[in-house]
């Protein structure tokens, strides 16, 4: 460090680190003369938590890096992956017209009419018409005939996959308003109880999303803190009624974000006596999130198929 600190490590390369090879690692370090440097291209989370338990320095494919040898101290988040804003018009992904392929992906199987999709989504038929042809335009749905009356138009998902991405990439670069607040929890299951509390007095409509709301779905990364979707106005009625105050993001914390359509509320399912988002908004929190949050965002991709 600036020519003055230098550490020497014993390196250990690895393709993939398991929870078990880093318990190995780390008893082995017990006994090395020279501090560990473990150098992994994938692991999971648990043994990268385990390796900074112990004091472990490593280095990840991914770019995250761990250096503890005192008195030198390195550490570097893993990077992010690059989302390109679409090239594409914005226009079939815009806030209201969005629930379009929000309910085609929730509903892939299906083939709805525009005039059913319009009173699924309260639109108008117009707006479900330009919002569909504009998808079907871009490869991502197919706009059928009704085989029993050949003037009505049937919207037919082609690929969820590639209908997702494209979701991804038209809201990479909105940022939703969001206040952390502090409610006296410690962890997400107790910031979790209080909310559920608070709810059961306002009786306004929320969701739980992000990693939390995800781990409602399929666990498979621990949520350390939770985010809520509000409606705009109700943000100081939940604050006063869970009692909370301003604060930065950490464990127990609660992160209100404000839902990008009100109408997204509306497609949020009862889980364990709270609400949680809907598949498509628990994996585009999740991937805007970053790190940790990626692993889940995967889960539900997979868990939906897409």
């Amino acid at each position: 460090m600036d020519g003055r600190q230098v550490a020497t490590f014993a390196v250990r390369r690895l393709d993939v680190l398991s929870h078990g090879r880093a318990e190995a690692l780390a008893t082995e370090a017990q006994t090395s003369v020279q501090p560990i440097l473990v150098v992994f291209e994938r692991s999971s989370p648990k043994a990268r938590a385990l390796l900074r338990e112990r004091g472990l320095s490593y280095a990840a494919d991914d770019g995250e890096l761990f250096v503890f040898a005192p008195p030198i101290y390195v550490e570097r988040p893993a990077r992010r992956r690059a989302i390109e804003p679409s090239p594409q018009p914005a226009a079939p992904f815009a806030t209201r017209a969005s629930r379009v392929p929000r309910w085609l992906l929730l509903h892939a199987d299906e083939r709805p009419s525009f005039r059913d999709l319009a009173h699924e989504l309260e639109l108008s038929e117009a707006m479900v018409s330009r919002t569909v042809r504009a998808l079907a335009d871009d490869g991502l749905v197919a706009v059928d005939s009704d085989p029993a009356d050949a003037r009505r138009r049937l919207a037919r998902l082609r690929d969820p996959a590639a209908l997702l991405d494209a979701y991804e990439r038209a809201v990479v670069g909105r940022r939703p308003r969001r206040v952390t607040w502090d409610v006296g929890a410690r962890e997400a299951p107790a910031a979790i109880a209080s909310l559920r509390e608070a709810a059961e007095q306002l009786k306004r409509p929320y969701a739980i999303s992000g990693v939390a709301g995800a781990a409602f779905v399929r666990r498979v990364v621990e949520p350390s803190d939770v985010t809520i979707l509000l409606v705009r106005d109700d943000s100081d009625l939940w604050a006063e009624e869970l009692m909370a105050a301003p604060a930065r993001p950490g464990p127990g914390r609660i992160t209100a974000q404000l839902a990008p359509d009100p109408f997204v509320l509306s497609l949020a399912t009862r889980r364990d006596d709270v609400w949680v988002a809907d598949p498509v908004q628990l994996y585009l929190d999740c991937r805007l999130a970053g790190e940790r949050a990626i692993e889940a965002a995967e889960a539900i991709r997979a868990e939906m198929d897409w």
